[in-house]
């Protein structure tokens, strides 16, 4: 199994919101968590993302318990797709992409390849968008530059 969450809870105070979640997922497979607001979905990547520690359960992902990793470690092999996209509104289109290659030691030129790749992958021609802040964008083509930020380290799993 590519992830694994066994038992999962989280509470908050007096809420809970996350109660004893359990599920395997298969490489290549997709699942979705729908639910109204409020029902803890968010709560359950984050989670899984190590964003916050369950109160009991665990998270397994390529066999590995969670916990066997530095935090910031385990994150770097899943990619995180923020709600709100999430951008650094300081840096650039290019630059959000290329951080976490950056954070894993790519080379130069293997970052700016991967950043056009995504770019052009997502319908965002490098040309016009890469030296763009976050703030110019549409709400749409932030989310668009969410997704290749999130890909661009080539985790094993995006949430």
């Amino acid at each position: 199994m590519l992830l694994t969450a066994s038992q999962l809870t989280k509470r908050f105070a007096d809420t809970v919101a996350v109660s004893d979640v359990s599920f395997e997922l298969a490489g290549g497979e997709t699942l979705a968590l729908i639910g109204p607001s409020g029902c803890g979905k968010t709560t359950l990547l984050k989670l899984l993302n190590r964003l916050i520690e369950p109160d009991a359960g665990e998270v397994r992902l390529g066999g590995m318990e969670a916990h066997e990793l530095p935090a910031h470690e385990w994150r770097r092999r899943i990619g995180y797709v923020v709600q709100s996209a999430g951008l650094f509104p300081h840096m650039t289109v290019g630059e959000n992409i290329a951080a976490t290659p950056r954070l894993l030691g790519w080379e130069d030129g293997q970052t700016e390849e991967k950043t056009r790749a995504l770019l052009s992958m997502t319908g965002l021609p490098f040309e016009d968008y890469a030296a763009r802040k976050p703030a110019e964008l549409s709400g749409g083509q932030r989310q668009r530059v969410g997704l290749a930020r999130a890909l661009a380290g080539e985790p094993e799993l995006v949430l």
